[in-house]
């Protein structure tokens, strides 16, 4: 890997990484599917991937079922990922990319300026990562995507198993800077909680400038000891 492809693309970077650490077939969770614009992406730089999409919102499963059809290696999980199973609250909004298992916070109208209110809540079928791994007898996970809205912590909370392992490559979430939902972590907690498992920080892409400067969020890219140590490390 060229030192420099490290600003890169985000997936291109993860793409790279595979590539590094030889790995060819891999296994994608996208957790917080929506409608699949993240998942195609992943599917043109690994056109031998399984990727398993997890999305609650009965709206975006049957986009992301019609756009994924024809492809039986993408799997469509309609369930929302938590720190554990079972029946959840679900907070559906007038912009559905910001749905979330967490109420909107009122503090997120002072710095975002497109309008968003609650529309409905609605109960969904949860899942935790560990619980799903084991019902799915699946052997590994090579990249661990999050973006739920404020959920990211607990979704990795349920992956104690999976992180202990430390066997998965790449852990690419959205984080925050500012609290946009109720009791929802933020970048620091994130961080926190994944440097216990061995996991640290690579970059951090998109990131998002609301009103009056306020930074908002973005994508980080965590990496697990192996890749530091192998890829990172050992770049010409």
């Amino acid at each position: 890997m060229k030192k420099n492809s490290l600003m890169a693309d985000s997936i291109l970077v993860q793409s790279q990484i595979m590539k590094a650490l030889g790995n060819k077939e891999i296994r994608v969770f996208d957790i917080g599917a929506h409608r699949g614009q993240t998942a195609k992406v992943y599917r043109s730089h690994f056109p031998s991937s399984e990727i398993y999409c997890f999305e609650p919102y009965p709206d975006s499963i049957a986009e992301i079922k019609e756009q994924f059809s024809n492809d039986p290696k993408t799997h469509i999980v309609p369930m929302a990922v938590a720190q554990q199973k079972g029946s959840l609250s679900f907070y559906v909004n007038d912009l559905n990319v910001t749905n979330s298992l967490l109420p909107l916070t009122s503090d997120i109208k002072r710095y975002y300026s497109q309008k968003n209110r609650q529309k409905k809540v609605i109960d969904v079928n949860g899942i935790d990562i560990d619980t799903f791994i084991q019902e799915e007898q699946l052997a590994s996970v090579d990249i661990l995507k999050l973006d739920i809205q404020g959920g990211e912590l607990s979704a990795l909370q349920g992956a104690n198993a999976l992180l202990e392992s430390g066997d998965t490559p790449i852990i690419y979430t959205e984080v925050s800077f500012f609290s946009q939902y109720d009791g929802a972590p933020l970048f620091y907690d994130i961080w926190t909680f994944l440097i216990q498992y061995g996991y640290s920080l690579l970059n951090i892409y998109n990131m998002t400038v609301a009103t009056k400067g306020q930074l908002l969020q973005g994508d980080a890219l965590f990496v697990n000891r192996h890749v530091r140590s192998e890829v990172i490390n050992n770049l010409s």
